[in-house]
């Protein structure tokens, strides 16, 4: 549908309705990411602080990995009830266990039961995020002009980005705002209760939005028709496509999870920076990332998308190492300077993969088959990241060598971008 037909308040709805959930999403999901270090202490409360630390990533991890389930589940209501009723649906099931966890007793009040109603209470959270990110920018993308779709899908990671700053300023604020003891006794509970509240007002402002005049047509023609993943699997050409979106998401995955959810960690834990500085530096660096994406994502509306994820991936495999090298030496100015090529370097990628992950399916399947392969990729390369990279420090003793995983990732992009489609300007 083309957005002239539509009036500028109507516009803003449709972007800030699509996107807000997106943004309560992943601050309620990641939270649990910068609070790791006081989680650690109170739900996995070990004399070795590293395994402890990679119990939370573990957990973390499991609830990356049932994402693809959430995925064929809000993909199933998407493409059957519509993409706006999915959206409602998958706030609620992040509101509820961001509630629990926010009330959930700790290993010392109630032992064995509280990692373990932790970690499905986290299950819950993934389940929910496996349809949240893929579903909101499937309902932007089909309102979008074509000569503007990478610049307005690009407002999805920017919503994300933003749920990552004020997850990254939250903790921040709860880390500092308290005394260690209120921290660890209720002041960490604080921000789990503030992600409750913002669901309810996201919830709220769905509630209005409308329906995609592309899944209305569709729907029309296709009434009654599902399409489950065995049959987008036995697909030649739709299970090439899955592939492709299944590697761009991963190598997503592992950009994102290392450079922007795992690095405060590392910057705390491993090189022994004061964690409000680590927290600091990641905040200032996600809002970078957040200008830059959407000023790609305008760039890439009339560039060429494929140069764009191939000289991305290349850039990043040659410099990856020497980055890290400088991140590692324990100098600030060093550490600033490296998540600051870093961060170009992943903005160029990020919104072109992502419009282009979503052109890759027809209307009647888009939801369920982009969230199912992003999912994948999301959940088995992208989850594993914080736990990997640890383990890697661990066994090598490098404090470099999740430079390597990041190479890898790197070199399956540039592979991947060679053979996918660029629908730059074409109606979807």
């Amino acid at each position: 549908m083309n957005s002239s037909n539509l009036s500028g308040l109507r516009i803003w709805q449709i972007i800030i309705g699509g996107t807000i959930g997106n943004l309560t999403e992943w601050y309620n999901f990641l939270l649990y990411g910068y609070l790791a270090s006081v989680i650690s202490q109170l739900f996995f409360p070990l004399q070795n602080t590293l395994i402890s630390l990679t119990l939370v990533f573990t957990v973390f991890a499991l609830s990356f990995l049932v994402r693809p389930l959430g995925g064929i589940l809000f993909g199933w209501i998407g493409d059957t009830y519509g993409r706006q009723r999915a959206l409602i649906i998958s706030l609620v099931l992040i509101a509820v266990p961001t509630f629990l966890i926010g009330c959930l007793p700790t290993y010392q009040d109630i032992g064995l039961a509280s990692p373990i109603l932790l970690c499905l209470f986290r299950i819950l959270q993934g389940l929910s995020a496996g349809g949240e990110h893929t579903g909101s920018a499937v309902y932007i993308a089909e309102y979008a002009p074509p000569s503007h779709r990478t610049l307005w899908v690009t407002t999805v990671p920017t919503s994300a980005a933003f749920g990552i700053l004020i997850s990254s300023i939250a903790s921040l604020l709860i880390i500092n705002g308290f005394t260690s003891d209120q921290l660890l006794s209720w002041g960490w509970r604080v921000g789990y209760w503030s992600g409750t509240l913002l669901c309810i007002i996201s919830i709220i402002l769905r509630i209005h939005l409308p329906e995609t005049p592309g899944f209305q047509k569709a729907h029309l023609k296709t009434v009654k028709k599902s399409y489950s993943i065995l049959s987008l699997i036995n697909n030649t050409a739709t299970f090439k496509n899955l592939l492709h979106v299944f590697i761009l998401a991963s190598v997503w995955g592992v950009f994102y999870q290392i450079l922007y959810i795992w690095m405060p960690t590392y910057l705390d834990r491993i090189l022994h920076l004061p964690h409000r500085a680590a927290l600091q530096l990641n905040s200032f660096y996600i809002l970078i990332f957040a200008c830059l994406i959407l000023l790609i994502g305008y760039i890439a509306d009339s560039i060429s998308r494929k140069l764009l994820l191939i000289s991305s991936c290349l850039i990043m495999f040659v410099f990856a190492y020497p980055l890290f090298k400088m991140l590692s030496s324990g100098s600030l100015n060093q550490i600033y300077l490296a998540m600051g090529i870093f961060t170009l370097i992943f903005s160029v990628y990020l919104p072109c993969a992502f419009v282009t992950m979503i052109e890759a399916f027809a209307v009647e399947m888009r939801f369920t088959a982009l969230s199912f392969g992003f999912n994948m990729g999301l959940a088995i390369f992208g989850g594993t990241c914080p736990l990997i990279a640890t383990w890697l420090i661990e066994m090598t003793g490098n404090a470099s060598s999740p430079a390597f995983y990041i190479m890898l990732a790197a070199l399956a992009g540039v592979l991947t971008s060679l053979f996918i489609q660029d629908k730059r300007g074409q109606p979807i």
